[in-house]
């Protein structure tokens, strides 16, 4: 029976790269928002009802608590003007 269980890799901070889409549960719901910058030490997203930067360690946290989720999608979820402002 155990050649058929299959190894799970968990999630981490480093699959979050810019222009990934990620779901952020908050205290009053949940939005969709975009990775948008990733440096040493922190991952910033953008969304149109959310932002959100991040150390490595805190966003380890939210992936752990089920409040951060990597969403499998081609769009972009940044606010036009943000866009229009930062690049």
């Amino acid at each position: 029976m155990d050649r058929h269980r299959r190894a799970y890799r968990r999630l981490t901070a480093a699959a979050l790269q810019p222009e990934a889409s990620v779901r952020y549960h908050y205290r009053d719901g949940s939005s969709l928002a975009t990775v948008v910058d990733r440096t040493d030490q922190y991952v910033t997203f953008v969304g149109l009802d959310c932002d959100g930067r991040f150390t490595h360690d805190q966003i380890e946290t939210l992936l752990e608590d089920g409040r951060l989720e990597v969403v499998l999608d081609d769009d972009t979820h940044v606010p036009a003007e943000t866009l229009s402002r930062r690049f």
